[in-house]
C-alpha cells in the first residue's frame, strides 16, 4: 500500500490513561509522529521555537524495532549496581561518581554500567528523531519509565512514572503492527526498510 500524503490518519494503540502510542501516518516518506501516552501525559512533548510539538520523523522502523523487541524480551534486569535512588535515572546519577587512576578498575566499574543503559535506551536507536534521554526497566508487573534530568533545562525536571506492563506489551505490538501494515514492510527485517511502498 503506498502512503497518502494527503491523507494522514491517526489513531492509538493502548489506554491514554494508562500507556498507549497515539500516532498519524503520512507522506511519502513514512513520516509518523506519535504520542507516548503516560497516565494521560505526552512523553514525546516538547517545545521548539516557542511552539508545542511531538516526536514527527521519517523512517522510525529502527525505533518501532527497538521499543518491539524491548516489550517482548524485558525480563527482570534491574540497575546494575545497590545505589540510592528511586528510579533508575536516579539510581544511574549517582552511581556516575566513581573516579580511579586506574584504568581497568575503571572500565570493569563503567562497562556493565554503559551497556545496561544502552540496552534500556531507545537513543541509540533515534535515527535523527527528538526523543527524550529516557530509561525503560521492568520491575515485577511494572514497567518504570524514567527521564534523566541531568541535561535538562534550568529549572525543569520530567517526571517519571510506572506503568502496568501488560498496557506496555500490548500498546507497542498494537503499534508495531499497525506501523507495519501502514508502510509495508518486517520491521525486523532490513531488507525492507529502504522499499517505499
Amino acid at each position: 500500500m503506498k502512503a497518502n500524503s494527503d491523507r494522514p490518519y491517526s489513531s492509538a494503540a493502548g489506554d491514554p490513561d494508562e500507556f498507549a502510542i497515539a500516532y498519524a501516518f503520512m507522506g511519502d516518506d513514512r513520516t509518523t509522529e506519535i504520542r507516548m501516552l503516560v497516565h494521560g501525559a505526552n512523553l514525546l512533548g516538547f517545545t521548539q521555537d516557542g511552539e508545542r510539538r511531538t516526536t514527527r520523523w521519517p523512517y522510525l522502523e529502527d525505533l518501532v524495532a527497538w521499543l518491539d523487541t524491548f516489550s517482548r524480551t524485558m525480563k527482570d534486569d534491574p540497575y546494575p549496581l545497590q545505589v540510592e535512588g528511586e528510579y533508575a535515572v536516579d539510581k544511574d546519577a549517582n552511581a556516575r561518581t566513581f573516579e580511579t587512576d586506574d584504568l581497568d578498575a575503571l572500565d570493569a566499574y563503567y562497562e556493565p554500567l554503559n551497556e545496561w543503559c544502552w540496552n534500556h535506551s531507545w537513543l541509540s536507536e533515534r535515527a535523527g528523531a527528538v526523543l527524550p534521554n529516557v530509561l525503560f526497566e521492568l520491575k515485577a508487573d511494572m514497567v518504570e519509565i524514567s527521564w534523566d534530568n541531568r541535561n535538562a533545562p534550568v529549572g525543569v525536571k520530567f517526571d517519571c512514572d510506572r506503568v502496568d506492563a501488560d498496557a506496555f506489551r500490548r500498546a507497542v505490538a498494537d503499534f508495531a503492527s499497525a506501523y507495519e501494515k501502514r508502510w509495508g514492510i518486517d520491521i525486523h527485517d532490513e531488507s525492507t526498510w529502504a522499499r517505499k511502498r
